[in-house]
């Protein structure tokens, strides 16, 4: 990802600011001895489609715009001014949760428990990840968590909004 002549990250696309975000959670799940290894990672545009769950973690944008009073979006749009432009991300991480074995018969509740607490383990970890410090010049705000189970699938999916200065895209 390319620096600035201050030696700072210059983020020029959605996909660099969700990179950015996806990488850092990527490293502080390998770091914490309670996770999981992740199996995947990559970056999407739009909703995430999966087949496989177990271990992917994945970033997305979905809006971007520009604002003046971060994080309210501006109607009068003006190119590459001083105003900041926003990206709307989402990091989400795939875990499997426990499902019924081949012969019907449904998880232990001890299973259940553990999988509950590994996730909200893993979620306390990326929420204080993605609210932890950021590259110079950017601003954050509406960090909100939600987790999805579906079909032996858990996600973990962690929304923010990103505004870094509009210039970095301009140039």
């Amino acid at each position: 990802m390319p620096l600035n002549s201050y030696g700072e990250l210059l983020a020029r696309s959605p996909a660099d600011v969700a990179e950015v975000l996806m990488n850092r959670v990527l490293e502080a799940v390998e770091a914490s001895t309670a996770s999981e290894p992740i199996i995947d990672h990559h970056l999407f545009a739009g909703d995430l489609v999966w087949d496989e769950c177990c271990g992917v973690l994945a970033a997305t944008w979905t809006r971007i715009f520009s604002t003046q009073t971060f994080p309210q979006p501006v109607t009068n749009l003006t190119i590459c001014d001083n105003t900041l432009l926003a990206v709307d991300v989402a990091v989400i991480l795939l875990r499997c949760s426990p499902v019924m074995d081949d012969n019907g018969n449904p998880p232990t509740t001890a299973e259940i428990q553990a999988s509950a607490a590994s996730i909200g383990e893993e979620a306390a970890l990326i929420y204080n990840t993605l609210t932890g410090g950021l590259p110079e010049g950017w601003e954050r705000a509406g960090v909100e968590q939600t987790i999805q189970n579906e079909g032996g699938c858990v996600a973990i999916v962690t929304r923010l909004t990103i505004g870094l200065p509009q210039q970095d895209w301009c140039s």
